[in-house]
């Protein structure tokens, strides 16, 4: 590879990273409301995985709670049932959205 060339492709990634790190920052400022929701959500899923690793605990927990107020324990029962049911419909809703568009991308590009 001759200098020139070499001198250009040098160039060329000067300006990528330049780019790139603009865009992180843009991104960064945009993102920047959505720190507390995101603090949260990631609690949450750490709880989950928690409480996926420890079911025994979970468990007694629900057994304690269901002996102390029966009424309560069934009406979260309810919510959580709720939840769930919803966190699966809009699971399957995204993966049917990105299966899609990947689908379409690739007879795009066909």
């Amino acid at each position: 590879m001759n200098r020139r060339r070499l001198d250009q492709i040098h160039a060329r990634r000067e300006r990528l990273l330049a780019r790139s790190a603009a865009q992180r920052d843009e991104l960064a400022l945009l993102l920047a409301p959505l720190k507390g929701p995101l603090a949260v959500a990631d609690r949450g899923i750490a709880v989950a995985q928690y409480a996926r690793a420890h079911p025994g605990l979970v468990a007694i927990a629900a057994a304690i709670f269901i002996v102390l107020s029966p009424k309560r324990a069934f009406r979260w029962a309810r919510r959580a049932f709720g939840v769930w049911r919803g966190y699966r419909w809009a699971a399957r809703a995204l993966n049917e959205l990105a299966t899609r568009r990947l689908s379409g991308a690739q007879n795009s590009q066909s």
